[in-house]
C-alpha cells in the first residue's frame, strides 16, 4: 500500500501569517487524501499486512497495522488544527482587568 504511512517529512510546517487560498487548498488536499489512509487502515482486516515507504526512497518495510492506523489518526488531526487556524486566525485576545 504505497503512502500509506504518516512519515514525518509529508507533515506540513507551521502556517504563515498570512495564508493564500492555494495554501489552505493544498491543505484541504492532504486532510482529504490522510482521510483516505486513515479510513482503508480502519477497514482492514487484522491479518493484513501493512507496509511503510521510507520517505525518499522506493524502499517498503513491513509495519504494525494499528501503530500505522494511530500516526495517520495523528497526522489528520494536526492537519485539522493547521487548516482550522488558517480558517480561523487568532484574535487578540483580551486584556484582563486585575482587581
Amino acid at each position: 500500500m504505497p503512502g500509506c504511512g504518516a512519515q514525518s517529512g509529508d507533515r506540513p510546517g507551521p502556517a504563515p501569517a498570512h495564508t493564500s487560498p492555494a495554501q489552505a487548498e493544498a491543505l484541504s488536499s492532504k486532510i482529504k487524501e490522510q482521510k483516505v489512509v486513515v479510513d482503508e487502515l480502519s477497514n482492514l482486516k487484522k491479518t493484513r499486512k501493512v507496509y511503510k515507504q521510507q520517505q525518499n526512497s522506493n524502499i517498503f518495510f513491513l509495519a504494525d497495522r494499528t501503530k500505522m492506523l494511530s500516526e495517520s489518526k495523528n497526522t489528520l488531526d494536526e492537519l485539522r488544527k493547521e487548516y482550522q487556524a488558517l480558517e480561523n486566525p487568532e484574535t487578540p485576545k483580551a486584556k484582563t482587568q486585575s482587581p
